[in-house]
């Protein structure tokens, strides 16, 4: 696998055609992964558990905008979505724990709940007024960097499996904080 992009057109009759999966496993760690029409999902995923030392049966993987994650066995072909980004985590439940003034809240999330599905929750858990709820914001616990409401926290916990957060006072657009 050269990691060029192959146009289907140029290959012969008889050649497989290839294409490029946009995969994210980690919070720094996001690439293309070449496979061929016709193999199965499970492919990307006997990749990564590969790399990471687990099993496939420890990982799921999740297409960007979809709640489920996808059957292993769903076979990439020429209609497959292949560049929609996909994620891969651990099955296990992430332990988050969201830190506010002087409290602390705890709740497990899958891997691929969003900073968004969150700060959902820790908005309701620690009563923050719904008028003031768009000001809030998650950090990473002792940093004032508002995360992404898209970035997978299953991604930021890594193979720890474990997150703090902090609830903070994010940016308003007009530049207020």
């Amino acid at each position: 696998m050269t990691g060029e992009v192959i146009d289907e057109q140029e290959l012969g009759e008889g050649q497989a055609k290839s294409l490029h999966l946009p995969i994210k496993i980690g919070r720094d760690d996001e690439r293309q992964i070449e496979v061929l029409h016709g193999v199965e999902l499970v492919t990307v995923i006997q990749i990564v558990a590969l790399e990471r030392g687990c099993t496939v049966e420890e990982l799921i993987i999740v297409r960007e905008g979809e709640e489920l994650p996808l059957d292993p066995g769903t076979v990439i072909g020429s209609d497959y979505p292949h560049h929609r980004r996909h994620h891969i985590h651990h099955r296990s439940e992430v332990k988050v724990v969201v830190y506010y003034n002087a409290a602390t809240h705890h709740h497990e999330f899958k891997g691929h709940d969003t900073v968004e599905d969150v700060l959902t929750w820790a908005i309701k858990v620690f009563n923050i007024d719904p008028a003031m709820a768009p000001e809030f914001e998650l950090a990473l616990h002792g940093s004032k960097d508002e995360l992404p409401g898209t970035e997978h926290i299953g991604h930021l916990a890594g193979h720890h499996k474990e997150l703090d957060l902090d609830l903070i006072r994010g940016t308003l657009v007009n530049g207020a904080a």
